[in-house]
């Protein structure tokens, strides 16, 4: 017949490592959850900075069209301008 307290102490054993386990996969859950944290404010702060960098590249293109405008209207007085003095000087 086996011995009882051998039967007991090998219970004892196996559930003192299914705890060791189980704390270990705790800690390692915890340690998982700290990166996944980490990850999404990481991934907040990037995609804060696509934003950011949309908006500004926007703004750029905006101030880039209101010199070309501004620009060609120039260059358009400065043509008329020519046409006008080239029509007032004498023909010869």
């Amino acid at each position: 017949m086996p011995n009882p307290n051998a039967r007991i102490d090998r219970l004892e054993d196996a559930m003192g490592r299914a705890f060791n386990a189980i704390e270990a996969l705790a800690d390692k859950e915890e340690k998982l959850d700290d990166a996944i944290t980490l990850l999404l404010d990481a991934q907040i702060k990037t995609e804060q900075r696509f934003k950011e960098t949309a908006d500004h590249l926007r703004e750029i293109d905006k101030a880039s069209r209101e010199r070309d405008r501004a620009l060609d209207e120039r260059v358009d007085r400065l043509v008329s301008a020519i046409g006008e003095l080239v029509q007032r000087l004498p023909r010869q």
